[in-house]
Formats: structure tokens, sequence, C-alpha cells
């Protein structure tokens, strides 16, 4: 009788939660895109395809999607938030070249936690809207005009 394997992160999938971290982490924090994981992987004898390393990426993000509106309902429930817009380098597949987009980045005034929200890269009204439209309490921001409709109006 052969025992049943232990249960993977991804399902039926073969990485193990290490590699799956060390993927994130090299995108996020060492900023290195797939082709460079790719090829640092090969160096240690591990011959993983491109379209591989995306569905693991994406499946492990989705994971990821329960703590982060977890953290999202966190932040948003404090009494004190600071709210800034950030650019960021988007590749268009279509050009080959990279655009202007935003990121926002939403911090607890009190405790420090943050969490970043992207819609699209855009930095405009109505996504400030999507991000901030329900928010009660006191946030901080820089003088871009998108934060001026909540301006005066009660509990925000």
């Amino acid at each position: 009788m052969i025992a049943t394997l232990p249960q993977t992160p991804i399902e039926h999938g073969m990485a193990g939660a290490s590699l799956l971290a060390d993927i994130i982490l090299g995108k996020y924090l060492y900023h290195l895109p797939f082709y460079r994981q790719i090829n640092r992987f090969r160096e240690f004898g591990l011959r993983l395809p491109a379209s591989t390393i995306g569905d693991w990426y994406e499946k492990s993000v989705e994971s990821l999607n329960v703590l982060y509106k977890l953290l999202r309902q966190q932040v948003m429930s404090s009494e004190y938030i600071q709210v800034d817009e950030s650019v960021v380098p988007v590749l268009d597949n279509k050009k080959h070249k990279t655009r202007k987009g935003y990121e926002w980045c939403v911090r607890d005034g009190l405790t420090g936690s943050l969490f970043f929200w992207y819609d699209r890269g855009s930095r405009s009204k109505k996504t400030a809207r999507e991000l901030l439209g329900g928010y009660r309490g006191t946030f901080q921001s820089d003088g871009y005009e998108a934060y001026e409709q909540f301006c005066g109006t009660p509990g925000s």
C-alpha cells in the first residue's frame, strides 16, 4: 500500500510552498522577471518553462487573495489611514514597451499595516472613489486632486 501524498499549495501541482514563495519574492522583492528566474533555476539544473512559472505564480497569487482581502479590511477599518499613489512601469505586450501606471498604497497610520491597490494602473478620481469610497475615518494624503472629492464629506 502506498501512503497518500501530502497536500500541495497548488492542486495536482508538483511545486512546494518554498519554491512558490521564491518565485513570488523574486518577482516583487528582488524585481526579477520570470525569464531571469528561469535562468537562475536552470543554473541549478531545474528546467522550467515560462508557462509553468506563470501558471504557478497565478495560482499562488489567487490563493493569497483571501489574506489580501483580510488585510485590506483590517487597514480600512482603522480610524486613520495614509494614502499615496506611485508611478510603476507597466509592460504593454502589444507595443512591447512600458507605459506609466499607478499603484496606490494605503497604510494604517496607527499600526503601520499596509496594502497596495492596482486598478489597471489608473490614477483617476473614479479609482480613488473605488478605493476610498466606503472609508469612514481620517485619511492623510498629498495634494493630488483625486482626493478633493472626499474633503468635507461626513465620516471621511
